[in-house]
């Protein structure tokens, strides 16, 4: 017997006839075939399953594939080189679905089930309506979820098939058609309870919110049972009162005819206690400024939503990555406890603001900004600590300059501790600030004939409550302003020196459940400053007084009210709705209001350097401070609604894009404030939140309305905004 073996030859090099460079390198990933392999059969036919794979999953599924293969004449060795011959056809959408065998539920109503797999519109540009048999799949299971919550629980798809056929117009396409049968529709009968010491049957039942005669839906049981994000469902009834070992099993005991019985069988256990309670991943925070937010202490009973509430904590802290915060919960069945774990990882808590350009009259713009979120005073004089600031304790301090030359410029440091004393959440805050404007900039002499500066001082003091509930925070505070006016002929008080002390207060409370991209939740803020009505106590006449005597010491109150609402839509798309309201009021109607502290509505909210103590409020769509007069307004109103959905919540550099409608409007007093006559816009825009310059963002708006004394429509804007200046 003799062999006679021939050498197959290798591969030289191979390249690809058809397709882009692009393309090619993409195939070239998945192939995995080098110079040097032996050149086969089966080697040439799983290339040609492979690229046509690929060209399939992205819907050409027309695509054709051939090999050359030729000898290498120039080479000693036995080699040959190999050219992909590629011919993608057109992409193949799909064109028809067909659904048989339906009469509950209309082809319409089945289709809508379908996430992935749909007809080719095209209006619908969010979906490619390509075809993926792992999609179809899944989609398929959908349609039978929809059914099971109807009621029809032996609904089942008894036949499918995908094949390619022609349009109306004679193009290539996808056809699905499908055969379902339906069955019958079936009921609740009689529900109950096996195991129960610790609720009576009633008020289970009652919190389980399904009755008699109800139609069978088992999505909904399982829900009631085993998880509802509001709280009301049996296992949070027990698992907030340190049931950790509870169990609960929804028996079908008996089908008959329509209807169904259901036996819930329970395992209720003993009631677990919190042993051990530790972070992990904090590099640079102290553990105790993590562990005095928790709401699961050692010693305690294990509550389900002390654990969530707990995580929610850690997130507004504004240290740590939201996406990345981890409860490890590890029960001790054997003694009856539990051990939890917060797996947490660390962010920049630090931004840095830096502005520079070149701008009116010749003069360089210059602002720098540094913000601390996590320093740590007390290792201010630890040299091994500066890397490069001391952290860890949670305190905040922020400074900020701001310059035009040497005409305009501004500072301001602020300082906070959130824990005073470290044992309870009582937060201290102060600041100081002062800013300066004069003539300079086209006054050649060495003095200045006008100039208008503040200097200005705040202290605070916020506690969280307990009540109504522990959401709450209370602040309470003084401020102080001293304004210095020297020859400002536009201003309502051209010369002298005005005196703003003020109390402040402030109630809020905040559910929301994190700090960047917030996706549940609430925010409401009242917030005051009353200064004392001094011109009710002193006898003075104010008629007669000039105006610097009149606004020696200022006299008003404000009152700003502000409100948003969350809620997660689909998957990660988010809807906000946020209202602000705000109105400056008087105590003497012999006295005009308060020149200083007046609102000015439109643009982008950021501040640049006013100095007549005046609240900017963005509205989108039009310039800055166009909706409210050269006086400024003593009443506002300013109503946003939001569509919000993230590119990437990395923590180096979190994206999401949003789309708007808002509107709002200014007066100059409150008998013309009327809430529903709007400056009208509409837009879209895009947020980038990075550690270490906060939040970025751009929008376009367009304005529907002409601005305040203008006669035509404000038309398109663009708004950049730094740290949620557009709110």
């Amino acid at each position: 017997m003799e062999y006679n073996l021939k050498t197959k030859p290798r591969l030289s090099y191979f390249k690809f006839s058809g397709v882009s460079r692009s393309e090619a390198d993409k195939i070239k990933e998945k192939l995995h075939i080098t110079v040097g392999d032996v050149v086969t059969e089966n080697m040439k036919n799983n290339c040609i399953n492979v690229i046509n794979d690929h060209f399939i999953d992205k819907g050409y599924y027309l695509v054709k594939t051939t090999i050359e293969e030729e000898r290498d004449s120039l080479s000693k060795r036995k080699e040959s080189h190999l050219t992909f011959n590629i011919d993608k056809g057109s992409k193949v959408k799909i064109g028809k679905i067909s659904i048989e065998g339906n009469t509950y539920l209309s082809d319409k109503k089945i289709k809508r089930q379908m996430k992935d797999t749909k007809e080719y519109r095209w209006w619908r540009f969010w979906k490619s309506s390509r075809y993926q048999d792992v999609d179809f799949q899944e989609d398929k299971e959908y349609i039978i979820d929809k059914y099971n919550n109807e009621g029809y629980r032996d609904a089942r798809i008894t036949w499918d098939t995908v094949f390619l056929g022609k349009s109306k117009k004679g193009k290539d396409e996808m056809h699905i058609t499908m055969k379902i049968h339906e069955g019958s529709k079936f009921f609740f009968r009689d529900i109950t309870w096996v195991g129960n010491t610790k609720y009576t049957s009633d008020q289970l039942s009652k919190l389980l919110r399904i009755k008699k005669g109800d139609p069978y839906n088992k999505e909904l049981l399982n829900k009631n049972v085993t998880y509802d994000p509001t709280g009301k469902d049996i296992s949070s009834l027990y698992l907030d009162d340190g049931y950790l070992f509870f169990r609960v099993m929804p028996t079908e005991l008996m089908v008959e005819n329509d209807s169904i019985d259901i036996e819930m069988r329970i395992y209720e256990g003993t009631q677990a206690r919190i042993n051990n309670v530790t972070i992990k991943g904090n590099d640079r925070t102290n553990d105790y400024v993590v562990m005095r937010e928790l709401k699961t202490l050692p010693g305690e009973l294990f509550s389900r939503d002390d654990v969530i509430r707990s995580v929610r904590e850690i997130q507004q802290l504004g240290f740590f990555n939201p996406e990345k915060i981890n409860p490890d919960v590890k029960p001790n069945v054997d003694n009856g406890t539990v051990d939890i774990t917060y797996e947490i990882e660390e962010a920049n808590s630090s931004r840095v603001e830096l502005q520079g350009g070149w701008g009116g009259y010749s003069r360089v713009i210059f602002t720098a900004g540094l913000t601390l979120d996590n320093f740590a005073m007390s290792k201010v004089f630890q040299k091994s600590a500066w890397k490069p600031f001391p952290s860890g304790e949670g305190q905040k301090v922020s400074f900020r300059v701001n310059t035009n030359g040497d005409y305009y410029h501004s500072a301001s440091l602020s300082f906070t501790e959130p824990w005073l004393g470290g044992k309870k959440p009582t937060a201290l805050s102060v600041g100081v600030y002062y800013s300066y404007q004069d003539d300079s900039y086209y006054n050649t002499s060495d003095v200045s004939n006008y100039h208008l500066s503040i200097l200005g001082a705040s202290a605070t003091i916020g506690t969280r409550l307990k009540w109504p509930d522990d959401y709450f925070t209370l602040a309470q505070g003084i401020r102080y302003k001293q304004y210095n006016v020297k020859n400002a002929s536009y201003f309502v008080m051209p010369t002298g020196i005005s005196n703003d002390l003020a109390y402040t207060f402030t109630l809020a409370r905040n559910s929301v459940d994190q700090m960047i991209y917030p996706r549940t939740g609430s925010e409401v803020l009242f917030e005051s400053a009353f200064t004392f009505p001094y011109s009710l106590v002193n006898g003075k006449d104010y008629t007669s007084m000039t105006t610097e005597e009149k606004y020696k010491w200022l006299e008003y109150y404000k009152i700003n009210l502000k409100a948003a609402w969350y809620m997660n839509v689909v998957d990660e798309l988010v809807f906000s709705a946020r209202a602000r309201f705000g109105f400056l009021g008087r105590y003497n109607n012999k006295i005009d209001y308060t020149p200083f502290e007046r609102y000015y509505v439109g643009g982008d909210g950021l501040t640049g350097y006013s100095l007549d103590g005046r609240e900017l409020v963005a509205l989108r769509g039009y310039e800055s401070s166009a909706l409210t007069g050269d006086k400024g307004a003593t009443v506002f109103d300013k109503f946003t609604m939001e569509l919000r959905y993230p590119i990437t919540l990395n923590p180096s550099a979190s994206v999401f894009v949003l789309a708007f409608a808002e509107g709002g409007n200014s007066w100059s007093n409150f008998n013309s404030f009327s809430p529903f006559k709007m400056y009208r816009a509409a837009g879209a825009g895009v947020r980038i939140y990075m550690s270490i310059f906060g939040m970025i963002g751009l929008d376009w708006g367009y304005g529907f309305d002409p601005a305040y004394g203008e006669t035509e429509r404000s038309g398109g804007h663009f708004h950049i905004s730094l740290q949620n200046s557009i709110d």
